[in-house]
This record gives structure tokens, C-alpha cells and sequence, in this order.
């Protein structure tokens, strides 16, 4: 018995596996809808999608599938390691998938060929693009023409508004776009020329999903408020990687003004060549202090520590962002003096 057999044996019994994996779920259509289970904190009970007819995954809030594989046993590989809270294996995936099977894993037969075969991943994006009843999905979402500045929402969560005005942060008073009800960020292109995308943050709670994206806006290819902060990550030889936009903001207020985010916890192939090329020779990893946050910032350390050197400041409370000026001055910036 090879893989492809296998894969076809948990596919035609999905609700057992789903079952086994702890998972509460709903099934429309040929799609599978649930938070996800691979990350900590997952409150949106559409952030995860499973398609039955192609047999791929996707975590829509974070990219999990990006870290553990977007087939089956990528899923069950990262259900396993969220529950065990350590990096579970492709071979304990698949011995997992052999006994709620009930096959005996001495009949399967494994070669390299098959483990390692190309990922779907982009494909993937393309499939989900096209379902018309996955209400989740960023790219789906118009810009808004009509802001009022600075934003009264972010305003009203401790930002400064002359930080908000500086960001060109306002909320969306345009009820013929779907971005109507939310506090929008503008995204720059890398030279700041002009914004190429936005990104809407609800308002109101009722309102899902939280975050929503310019239709046709591909986050992987962009560093946020790049533009702003390359000229004195340039002349520091230093960038500072947050998750979030809000981050950013908070460093400003704190004086730091070469801080870039990766929109989530995941550095992209397209991001990571941005940095090589940026000129810069330092990072400092701001990523946030919760499971997500730590396997970013392992996820950095292999890939980055070769190219660059990384400072990881200890963090006090979940994100930058949260974190008053003064600790951000005297926990964070006190171990990195002369990057900012």
C-alpha cells in the first residue's frame, strides 16, 4: 500500500479523521470549514478551509499550511504538534493516519519520491479564489474612497493621532464598499510612489472577518511600511520585523522609524528577498510573544541566520503593540542601541 492510497482512504472517510483530529467543522459543498486547529487563539470559524475535491488546506488567517504542508498529512501533522507542543513529523503523521485506519503500518510503502513530492500551495490559492461560498477570502474585497482621518477606532486604542495621520490611518465611511465600517491601512508600494492595496479592520464586532485585504492583494510580495522606513534601515544597516501594522506604529511612537511588519507570523520567499536586497545587515525580531510568534522567529533564525545578524528582544506583554512607550524603551530598545 503506497501514500496516494492512503491519502484516498482518509479523504473518503474525512469525518473520522476530522473526528480523531478534535476538530468541530462544517462541511458545504465539496469544502470543509473550521477555526483552524493548527495555531493558538483561532476564533474565526471560517479562518480554515479544506478542499474535498482537491485535497488541500489552507489556514486563511495565518498561512499554517505554508509551515506543515497544505495536503492531509500536513493537516495531521499540524494538529499533532499543537496538541504534543513540539514539532510532529511526517513518519508519526503517517502512523497516526494507519491506526485510526486500522492498517498495519509494515504494509506501506514509502519511498522518497513520494514524501517529497511539489507542494500545491499556489495552486491552492487560485482554487479557494474561485469558491463563491467562501466569504473569508481578502482578495475578495474593494478598496474604499471615502476616509475619514485620522482614524476614531485606532484613536480610541491609544494611538497617537499624529502617529495615525502620519500612516494615513482613517475609518471607511463609503457604504458602497465592502471595506464601509472599518478603519483602513493604506499599503505602499516599496518606493511610496502610490498605495496599491488596503487593508480594513472591522469596527464593529459583528462584522467578519476581521481583517480584510484589496482585492488582488498579494501580501507575500510586500513588507509593510517599507517605503517609510528603508532610508534609515539604510544608514543603521538595521530593520525591525513585526507581525503586525500596529506594531509598527507603536515603535514610531517610541522613536523607532525603520520598522517593517510581514503581515502575520509567516517571512514569504518574496519578503526574504527584499531584506537580502535592502542593503541592511541587522534584524531585530519583534514577532509576537505567543506560539505563533516563537515558531516564526525559529522559522527566521534558520533562514536568516546566515544572511543577517538577528537580535530578538524579550517581549513583556502578546505583541509590540501592547507594550507601553516606556517599555518599549527600556525593554526593548535599551539591547539594541544604535539600530534606530
Amino acid at each position: 500500500m503506497d501514500l496516494k492510497k492512503i491519502k484516498s482512504m482518509l479523504f473518503e472517510d474525512i469525518e473520522l479523521v476530522l473526528g480523531n483530529l478534535g476538530m468541530t467543522y462544517e462541511i458545504i459543498g465539496d469544502n470543509v470549514y473550521s477555526t483552524c486547529p493548527t495555531h493558538e487563539g483561532s476564533d474565526n470559524n471560517r479562518a480554515f478551509s479544506l478542499s474535498l475535491d482537491k485535497q488541500i488546506w489552507r489556514c486563511w488567517t495565518r498561512d499554517c499550511q505554508q509551515h506543515f504542508d497544505n495536503d492531509i498529512f500536513g493537516l495531521i501533522r499540524g494538529v499533532l504538534s499543537m496538541e504534543a507542543d513540539r514539532e510532529v513529523g511526517f513518519k508519526e503523521a503517517l502512523l497516526w493516519s494507519c491506526k485510526i485506519l486500522n492498517i498495519n503500518s509494515k504494509d506501506v510503502k514509502v519511498n522518497k519520491v513520494q514524501v517529497e513530492e511539489p507542494s500545491d500551495f499556489v495552486k491552492m490559492v487560485d482554487i479557494f479564489s474561485e469558491l463563491s461560498d467562501q466569504p473569508d477570502e481578502p482578495s475578495s474585497v474593494d478598496s474604499c474612497s471615502r476616509v475619514i482621518h485620522p482614524s476614531e477606532y485606532f484613536s480610541d486604542r491609544g494611538y497617537k493621532d499624529e502617529t495615525l495621520l502620519h500612516f494615513e490611518v482613517g475609518d471607511c465611511i463609503d457604504k458602497g464598499s465592502s471595506m464601509v465600517y472599518r478603519a483602513v491601512i493604506p499599503i505602499h508600494n516599496d518606493d511610496g510612489s502610490k498605495v496599491i492595496a488596503q487593508i480594513g479592520r472591522t469596527t464593529r464586532d459583528y462584522r467578519k472577518p476581521k481583517f480584510l485585504f484589496t482585492k488582488g492583494f498579494d501580501k507575500r510580495n510586500f513588507l509593510y511600511n517599507y517605503h517609510r522606513a528603508i532610508e534609515t534601515g539604510k544608514q543603521k544597516s538595521c530593520l525591525f520585523i513585526t507581525e503586525g501594522q500596529g506594531d509598527v506604529w507603536k515603535l514610531f511612537e517610541a522613536g523607532v522609524v525603520n520598522a517593517v511588519s510581514i503581515f502575520g507570523k509567516s517571512l514569504s520567499a518574496q519578503q526574504q528577498i527584499k531584506l537580502e536586497r535592502s542593503g541592511v545587515t541587522t534584524l531585530v525580531v519583534l514577532t509576537d510573544n505567543d506560539q505563533a510568534g516563537r515558531e516564526s522567529k525559529t522559522e527566521i533564525q534558520r533562514r536568516l541566520g546566515r544572511l543577517f545578524s538577528l537580535r530578538f528582544p524579550r517581549l513583556t506583554r502578546k505583541d509590540v503593540g501592547a507594550m507601553s512607550i516606556e517599555d518599549i524603551e527600556s525593554k526593548i530598545l535599551n539591547q539594541v542601541e544604535g539600530t534606530f
